[in-house]
C-alpha cells in the first residue's frame, strides 16, 4: 500500500528524536509564564516538525498539562480569526475540570467582543479595513460600553492565573499559508500573548514566514523575535539516516512487488550522482517512494530497476525536465557513429540539461549513466553503436528507445514486446518442445520479430547447446512471409541465418561443427531450410562462414543434392523456396548434369509451388516522390535454366493452371512472359 506523508508519534519515531521533543516539552511544561510566552519548532519544510510537535505534545499531556490545538486554515478571512480561535479554544475546554471550564466561559466572551469588527485597539494594529457598516460600529460600542473589553480581558486573566499551571496551545503549519494570513496569525498571538500561564507553540518555517513579515520596509526577523520568545530547531537528519530509510523502504517495496532485474554494477553511481542529492527531508523519501509500488507492477520487471529508480527521482523532484524525455529521447538514444552524428540530436541532448539550471550536475548524470549514446553530444568522445543498442535492449536499459518507451507510456512498442518474449525463448534455449510450441502459437510477423530479437543474447550463446535452438528456427522458416515488405526488409531467412550463425559460433572448431550440423539436418523438415544451414558453413563465396573444411563441406553438399534429386515431386511441392533449391540440386557443373524431370512439371502441386517460388517483388521510386511502385517479376532465366526451356515453361503452367485455375495473376504473368513480355530494367 502506498504510505501517505502523516506526521509520526513517539511509538513509529524511525530518526530517533523523541528525547529531543522530550527534553523541549519539559522545558515548556517546566516554564514560569506570569505574562505568557511563545515558543516555536521550526525548520524546513518536511524536516518533521508535526511529528516534533506530536510527540511533545504527548509528554505534556502524560504530565497533565492542558494541550489546545488551533488550525488557521480553517479560518475564511481576518474578521473571522479572532471570534474563531476564542471559540475554538473554549469548546476543547468546555468538558475539562470546573477551572478550564471557567476558562472557556471568559475565552467566549473575550472572543465575542472581537466577532462584529475588524480593527483591535488594544494592540493598535488592523486585521483589516474598517467595520463593513455603520450597524456592526454601533454594536461593537454598545457591547464595549456595557462589558467593556478590558474588563473581559481582566477576567480571563484571572481564571488563567488561577490555573496554576502553563496552558498549551499548538498552531502548526504557518508557513502553509498565504503572506497576508501568517501576518494575521501572528498579530493575533500578539494580541492574546501576554495572557497568563497561556503559552503558545507555533511551528512553521522561518525563512518562509520572515519573507511573509517583510512588509513597510521593516524586517520581518525582526518582527517575529519580538513575538516569539524561544526557538527550537529540528535537526537536520544526518544523509546516512535518511539514505537508511528510503533503503528500508524501497526493499520493502521492491519484496512486494517481487522485482528482480537490478544491476549492483551501476547503482552506486546512479545512486550518488542522481538520487542522493534530490533527498533531504524523510518527506522527500515518502513522496519518492510512494508511486514506485505501482510503476514497478505495471512495468513487471521488464525494465532494469536502477533506471526506474533514477527516472522516478526526476519524475518526482525534476518534473520540467521529465516533461522533456519524449522530445529528447531520439538524441538520448540513438546510437552515435564518431563524427557523422545528426545536430538535432545535440540540441535535444542540450535542451534536457540546460531545462534547470540549478540542477544540471544532475541532468548531465542521467545522461552519463543512463543514456550512453548521449555522451558524445555533451563533448564527451564516446560512441556507442548499434551492438551497443543490442545490449541496451537486452538488459533492459532506458538507453534503448523501445525500453525508454516502455517507460514513459507504459505501454509496449512492439520492438519491446518482442525483447521480452526473447528473453523467455532464450531462458528455454535447450528445451526443443517449448521453443516449438512457443513459436507455433504466434503468428508469422512475430516469430520473425521476436527471431530477431533473440540476436541481442548472443553473448550468452556459449555454454548452451545450440541444437535445439537451430532445429527449431529452421523449421519455422516455411511459416514466414517469403516478399520483401520494404526497401530495407532483409527477410525471415537471413534473420533466421543471423541468430543460427550466432549460435554456431561457439561451438569449436570444423570437426565440432561439422559433427552438429550432421546431427542437425535429419530433423530438418525442409530441404531448403536445410540449405540455409549448408551455406552458412560453407565455402560459398559472399555467403558461407567456412566453419568446416572445404572437402566436408562439398561431400555434405553433395549428399543432400542427391537426397534432393532422389525425391518425389510431392514431397518437393511444399519446399518454400523450391525454385532456388532445383537450381542448387544442379548447379555444382556447367552444363547442368540435373535438369528437373518434365512428369515432376506435369505435377499441379510441384508446378504451382516451383511458379510461386519464382516470383519477386521490385520496388520503384521516382526521385523526387515518396510513392513507391511495386510489381511482381518472375526470375524467368533461372525458372528456364531449372526446367529445361520455355515450353517446359508452358507445361509447368498447364499443371499449375489445374491447381489454381487460369485466372490467378500468377498464370496472367506467366502467360505475359511466354508472350514475349519482359518488365524494364529497374
Amino acid at each position: 500500500m502506498i504510505t501517505g506523508d502523516e506526521p509520526v508519534s513517539s511509538e513509529n519515531d524511525i530518526l530517533g528524536r523523541r528525547s529531543i521533543a522530550c527534553q523541549w516539552a519539559a522545558a515548556i511544561g517546566q516554564t514560569t509564564a506570569p505574562n505568557g510566552l511563545v515558543f516555536a519548532v521550526t525548520g524546513p519544510w518536511g524536516s518533521g516538525k508535526t511529528s516534533m510537535l506530536n510527540m511533545m505534545e504527548e509528554e505534556l499531556t502524560a504530565k497533565e498539562i492542558k494541550v489546545l490545538k488551533f488550525n488557521p486554515w480553517l479560518f475564511s478571512g481576518t474578521d473571522q480569526l479572532v471570534n474563531f480561535f476564542f471559540g475554538e479554544m473554549a469548546s476543547q475546554l468546555e468538558y475539562g475540570n470546573p477551572k478550564q471550564k471557567k476558562i472557556a466561559g471568559s475565552l467566549k466572551k473575550y472572543g465575542a467582543l472581537f466577532s462584529p469588527i475588524k480593527v483591535v485597539p488594544i494592540i493598535g494594529t488592523a486585521l483589516g479595513a474598517a467595520a463593513e457598516t455603520a450597524a456592526a460600529a454601533g454594536k461593537f460600542m454598545e457591547e464595549s460600553q456595557i462589558r467593556g473589553v478590558q474588563e473581559q480581558k481582566n477576567a480571563l486573566a484571572d481564571a488563567l492565573r488561577d490555573l496554576g499551571q502553563p496552558m498549551i496551545i499548538i498552531l502548526d503549519d504557518l508557513d502553509r499559508l498565504t503572506g497576508q494570513e501568517i501576518r494575521d496569525v501572528l498579530r493575533m498571538v500578539r494580541l492574546t500573548g501576554a495572557f497568563p500561564n497561556l503559552v503558545y507553540i507555533l511551528s512553521f518555517d522561518r525563512q518562509r514566514v520572515e519573507l511573509a513579515l517583510n512588509e513597510d520596509g521593516l524586517p520581518g526577523r525582526a518582527y517575529l523575535e519580538k513575538i516569539v520568545q524561544v526557538m527550537f530547531n529540528v535537526p537536520n537528519i544526518a544523509p546516512i539516516e535518511l539514505h537508511a530509510i528510503l533503503f528500508a523502504e524501497l526493499d520493502q517495496v521492491i519484496q512486494d512487488v517481487q522485482y528482480s532485474r537490478f544491476s549492483t554494477d551501476v547503482w552506486p553511481d546512479v545512486f550518488i550522482e542522481i538520487i542522493a542529492p534530490l533527498l533531504s527531508t524523510v518527506r522527500d523519501v515518502r513522496r519518492y517512494v510512494g508511486p514506485l509500488r505501482t510503476v514497478l507492477s505495471i512495468l513487471d520487471d521488464r525494465i532494469e530497476l536502477v533506471d526506474v529508480l533514477a527516472l522516478e527521482a526526476v519524475r518526482t523532484f525534476l518534473p520540467d525536465a521529465f516533461s522533456l524525455l519524449s522530445s529528447a529521447a531520439p538524441g538520448l538514444t540513438t546510437p552515435t557513429y564518431g563524427s557523422h552524428d545528426d545536430p538535432k540530436y545535440t540540441e535535444q541532448v542540450r535542451a534536457f540539461v540546460d531545462s534547470d539550471e540549478q540542477n544540471q550536475g544532475i541532468l548531465r548524470a542521467i545522461c552519463t549513466r543512463l543514456f550512453p549514446a548521449s555522451k558524445l553530444r555533451l563533448g564527451i568522445n564516446e560512441s556507442y553503436g548499434t551492438e551497443s543498442a543490442a545490449t541496451w535492449l537486452r538488459e533492459r536499459r532506458v538507453a534503448h528507445s523501445d525500453v525508454l518507451s516502455f517507460y514513459l507510456q507504459m505501454s509496449m512498442p512492439s520492438g519491446m514486446r518482442s525483447a521480452v518474449a526473447a528473453e523467455l525463448l532464450f531462458a528455454h534455449i535447450e528445451d526443443e518442445d517449448f521453443l516449438s510450441q512457443a513459436l507455433s502459437d504466434l503468428e508469422p510477423s512475430q516469430v520473425e520479430s521476436i527471431v530477431a530479437a533473440l540476436e541481442s543474447h548472443q553473448e550468452e550463446f556459449s555454454g548452451v547447446d545450440p541444437t535445439a535452438a537451430i532445429v527449431v528456427l529452421l523449421n519455422q522458416l516455411p511459416r514466414l512471409r517469403r516478399q520483401a515488405r520494404s526497401f530495407f526488409d532483409i527477410g525471415p531467412d537471413l534473420v533466421v541465418s543471423r541468430v543460427v550463425y550466432r549460435l554456431l559460433l561457439p561451438t569449436g572448431g570444423p570437426d565440432q561443427v561439422l559433427a552438429l550440423v550432421r546431427s542437425i539436418l535429419p530433423r530438418v523438415h525442409q530441404y531448403s531450410s536445410k540449405l540455409i544451414l549448408l551455406k552458412l558453413v560453407g565455402h560459398e563465396e559472399n555467403a558461407g562462414h567456412k566453419l568446416v573444411e572445404e572437402a566436408e563441406w562439398r561431400s555434405l553438399e553433395e549428399e543432400i543434392r542427391e537426397e534432393v534429386r532422389s525425391s518425389a515431386a510431392t514431397d518437393l511441392a511444399h519446399e518454400w523456396d523450391l525454385l532456388r533449391l532445383m537450381w542448387w540440386a544442379g548447379a555444382n557443373d556447367d552444363p547442368r548434369i540435373w535438369i528437373i524431370p518434365e512428369t515432376f512439371l506435369d505435377e499441379p502441386e510441384f508446378a504451382s509451388r516451383l511458379l510461386t517460388t519464382s516470383v519477386s517483388q521490385a520496388r520503384r521510386q521516382t526521385m523526387g516522390s515518396r510513392a513507391v511502385d511495386i510489381s511482381d517479376r518472375i526470375a524467368w532465366g533461372i525458372l528456364k535454366e531449372v526446367v529445361g526451356g520455355e515450353e517446359n515453361i508452358r507445361r509447368c503452367r498447364n499443371a499449375a493452371v489445374t491447381a489454381m485455375g487460369d485466372e490467378t495473376s500468377l498464370i496472367q504473368l506467366v502467360d505475359k512472359y511466354l508472350e514475349g513480355w519482359r518488365p524494364k530494367e529497374f
